[in-house]
């Protein structure tokens, strides 16, 4: 009998120490990892390699200052004051690119990208936004003397203290003939103080100086206009033509800004004015001067910023005011090249706003960059006189009396007045 109870006793604690390690088993099993699971690797290696710096020779940065105004002061002359003529078709698409992008487009051209139309920030605040640069890209200098960058042609100016001295001197003469009408003096920048790439910028000779430079020689009751904070302030916004010489519409409307406020007038904001656009294919004339085929792949888009007050444009051939054509605008959108503003250089023009005061009158003496300047002075005379003096033999000072001229606007680019050409206009103009 005991030893019945001693087995059974022997069985049931076999059994129980059995059961245990099974358990154990188990419960072990339970917490391994699961087997053939992986993490995704993060790939350090960059989806597109760092492009070398390109290896652009300098030589014609060299070139000096005559041979610069040589295509500069000449330019003028390729665009006549009869052309009104469309750009060729071309077989390509226009080539994509994003250098510029235009404030309050109207329409969105394949190649650019539309800044929301400002409600709140005055126009003169810059919408371009900080780019981070690391060397200067494309950028090449073509024997010619210009700069390419980017998909676009620049060129620029020089100070010239002696040429420059002389333009001061010719402001004051004119302070002298017309007492009492205030003279201001205008010259606009060259394209390339545009260049936001510090880089590239560095391969030019600086812009903003030669306009301080060109400031700091002048004297007398002036209202001389330094632009260059200005465009310096806007820098990158599409203030120049990438195939043309002259600034876009949107550079001028800056300039007129500064201009109202040196006179004491309130600039009327930029979203008051229809944003018209005339071409998204517009080629324009750099390439007589560049000579380089890539110049005429390098598409503009036109915008034209109608004015708002009803106004008469009529075009006179001379001085006896022999009419040559009358418009009920100054602007036409059926030209889709920058003739399109004041149908190009014409060598007498007045433009009649009847909603104005019709004894506030100013006058214009301008070469080609003036005209896209010029629509913006309807909204505050009630006739603009313009005289282009390269095709016109006059003498103004009848004309001022005559007419009860207040502003004589003086207008010229810092390239042109790099050269003794204007400076000798304006002084043909007043007898000198």
């Amino acid at each position: 009998m005991k030893k019945h109870i001693l087995f059974s006793v022997i069985f049931l604690l076999a059994f129980a120490l059995l059961f245990g390690c099974v358990e154990a088993a188990d419960e072990n099993s339970s917490t391994a990892p699961p087997e053939d699971i992986s993490i995704p690797q993060v790939s350090t290696e960059d989806s597109e390699a760092e492009s070398e710096p390109s290896n652009n020779s300098t030589e014609s940065e060299e070139n000096d200052m005559s041979q610069e105004n040589s295509y500069v002061e000449n330019e003028e002359s390729v665009e006549t004051s009869d052309d009104i003529s469309t750009p060729a078709e071309e077989s390509s698409k226009p080539q994509e690119e994003s250098t510029y992008i235009p404030p309050e487009e109207s329409s969105v051209p394949p190649e650019e990208t539309s800044v929301p139309e400002e409600s709140s920030t005055p126009p003169e605040e810059s919408s371009v936004p900080e780019e981070v640069f690391t060397d200067a890209g494309d950028a090449e200098f073509i024997a010619s003397g210009y700069l390419l960058y980017d998909g676009a042609a620049y060129s620029q100016a020089y100070f010239n203290k002696r040429v420059s001295q002389r333009y001061a001197d010719a402001y004051v003469k004119y302070t002298e003939t017309f007492p009492g009408v205030r003279i201001t003096a205008i010259n606009h920048p060259a394209n390339s103080i545009n260049i936001k790439n510090p880089y590239v910028q560095a391969m030019l000779n600086d812009q903003g100086k030669v306009l301080d430079d060109m400031a700091s020689v002048m004297y007398g009751d002036v209202n001389y206009i330094n632009l260059r904070s200005t465009f310096e302030k806007h820098k990158g916004e599409y203030l120049f033509f990438k195939s043309d010489f002259h600034w876009t519409q949107l550079g001028a409307y800056y300039t007129y800004c500064e201009y109202a406020k040196s006179i004491g007038l309130t600039p009327t904001p930029l979203s008051a004015f229809e944003d018209r656009v005339l071409t998204t294919e517009f080629i324009g004339l750099t390439n007589h001067y560049a000579k380089d085929d890539r110049v005429n792949t390098f598409y503009d888009t036109l915008h034209a910023y109608m004015p708002r007050k009803k106004h008469t444009y009529t075009i006179y051939y001379d001085a006896e005011k022999n009419i040559k054509g009358q418009y009920d605008t100054c602007v036409h959108t059926n030209i889709e090249t920058y003739s399109c503003f004041l149908i190009g250089d014409q060598p007498y023009a007045e433009i009649v706003v009847p909603e104005n005061d019709q004894s506030k009158v100013a006058l214009v003496i301008k070469e080609s960059s003036g005209n896209a300047f010029v629509p913006f002075l309807i909204e505050h005379y009630g006739k603009i006189i313009v005289i282009d003096p390269r095709h016109i033999d006059i003498d103004i000072r009848p004309l001022v009396k005559n007419e009860g001229v207040d502003d004589i606007i003086l207008f010229a680019t810092a390239s042109t007045s790099n050269g003794d050409a204007y400076c000798n206009y304006y002084l043909k103009l007043i007898g000198k």
